[in-house]
């Protein structure tokens, strides 16, 4: 049986690699990729790029915390508070500003990312 702490780096690892890859899909997807997510009108690939230059680099954040998540605890932490601001970002955006599908699951994910977060952490403070 796994240990929490062992699950807890697993876990930002496979969190890392899912963030990885949604930075390199929203650097080089074109517009019939995009409008398949839900986002046909863009004018400019700006904000689409720049968004994908987050996503390349916040992953170290959570390859880092999960070298040793007792020694970076700090980044154990703030991998909680980036899936918490982004959840309500885009659970906002979704019921406040546009419906579009692709940010309402993408809301649920990031939410559902921080939570197992959280509890794993939870679980290896407390052992």
């Amino acid at each position: 049986m796994y240990t929490s702490d062992r699950l807890l780096r697993w876990f930002l690892l496979l969190v890392a690699a899912h963030t990885l890859g949604v930075g390199i899909v929203l650097i080089i997807a074109g517009p019939s990729v995009m409008g398949f997510f839900g986002f046909p009108y863009l004018e400019s690939r700006f904000f689409q790029m720049q968004g994908g230059v987050f996503h390349l680099l916040v992953p170290y954040v959570y390859y880092k915390a999960s070298t040793d998540p007792k020694r970076y605890e700090y980044l154990v932490i703030f991998s909680i508070v980036i899936k918490c601001v982004a959840t309500i970002f885009l659970l906002s955006y979704y019921f406040l500003i546009e419906s579009i599908v692709m940010v309402l699951l993408s809301g649920i994910v990031d939410g559902g990312m921080g939570l197992v977060i959280l509890i794993l952490y939870w679980k290896t403070k407390s052992s």
